[in-house]
């Protein structure tokens, strides 16, 4: 069987269930694969990443990978937006703004830069069926981070700071792309990158560019 039929060969398995008839799953196993699967990224990408090697690395069975992840991408996606891979986002900002912000964003890029996260994300984007629900990418990384981000704008709405009518989500999508096609399209400095998004992001967030904050 050729390994990327290998990869397939397992039934779905519904996440965060049991996996197997009254048995949840090994927690320290769980643990293992996950840390593996994280650790063969960062080495050799997302495209070289085989169950088999998951399994060994891990000491595991390639069945019991199998029997808890159906494919690939549900593997990558839990590795990389479960704790301790999701990243510690700031949850308190006490200003001025171009601080907080320069705060943030440079926890997101570095986030970005982690090898395997680079690795993955790049594979997901390529493998991933559009439709398919990654494990834990909402309450693992995308609800995190925005929260942290709506605790900046309403930090800086509360000094008079930004403007009140700051949607969150649309400027964290806009922020995650920026970050990652700098970091893959063009390959920018990481601290380039912070620096043009902190000072965009500044201006964009001022209720006049001109006007200093209140104080």
């Amino acid at each position: 069987m050729a390994e990327g039929d290998a990869l397939a060969a397992g039934r779905p398995h519904p996440r965060g269930e049991q996996a197997g008839p009254g048995r949840p799953r090994d927690t320290r196993r769980h643990a293992a694969v996950l840390a593996a699967t994280r650790d063969l990224l960062a080495r050799g990408g997302y495209t070289a990443l085989t169950f088999s090697d998951v399994a060994e690395r891990a000491g595991v069975t390639r069945q019991l990978v199998h029997r808890w992840w159906p494919d690939r991408p549900a593997l990558v996606a839990e590795a990389l937006f479960t704790a301790p891979a999701a990243a510690d986002w700031p949850t308190a900002y006490e200003g001025p703004l171009a601080a907080d912000l320069r705060r943030l964003l440079s926890a997101m890029v570095d986030y970005a830069c982690r090898p395997e996260v680079r690795a993955g994300v790049l594979g997901l984007m390529a493998d991933a069926v559009p439709s398919a629900e990654l494990t834990n990418l909402e309450d693992g990384l995308l609800g995190p981070l925005r929260r942290s981000l709506g605790a900046l704008v309403d930090a800086a709405v509360a000094r008079g700071e930004a403007r009140d009518e700051i949607d969150v989500g649309l400027t964290l999508n806009t922020l995650r792309g920026a970050v990652l096609m700098h970091l893959i399209a063009d390959l920018t400095p990481p601290e380039v990158i912070v620096d043009h998004l902190t000072s965009l992001t500044l201006w964009a967030f001022r209720r006049d560019p001109e006007a200093p904050p209140r104080g």
